[in-house]
């Protein structure tokens, strides 16, 4: 593996470990959290991004430079429709104890479940075919 795909993987791990966190903790200890999980989301897409943009700069390959540009754009979606309204919603310790926020946070839990397992068996290994 290369070490920009490991990086991302672990960067994966710490994400999936915060989750665990959120749901044994209340108040303004799952507020905060959920707020440093934001902040690792948040960089690790525009990482995810600058990295992606350069492989499409590099690749000859037609196939890769489309699945890659339409990987930034539903990263993008994703993180302004769902993540972003998610996170802004919930940003108060109230707001993270109501029952409200446990539905959603399920909801959350299994796109970003659903997200990493597409990136790591799926487009992961066409960075590391291109030297990341």
């Amino acid at each position: 593996m290369g070490a920009t795909v490991d990086g991302f993987k672990a960067t994966h791990q710490a994400a999936a470990g915060l989750l665990g966190q959120i749901d044994s903790q209340s108040g303004q200890e799952r507020a905060n959290t959920l707020n440093g999980l934001k902040e690792a989301l948040l960089a690790h897409v525009g990482e995810e991004n600058r990295i992606i943009t350069e492989a499409i700069g590099k690749s000859d390959d037609e196939s890769f430079k489309s699945a890659a540009q339409s990987f930034i754009d539903e990263l993008g979606k994703i993180a302004e429709t769902a993540l972003l309204p998610f996170f802004d919603k919930y940003s108060s310790a109230d707001a993270v104890d109501s029952d409200e926020f446990a539905n959603d946070f399920g909801g959350i839990k299994g796109a970003l479940a659903d997200r990493i397992a597409f990136e790591e068996g799926k487009f992961y290994p066409e960075l590391e075919k291109l030297g990341y």
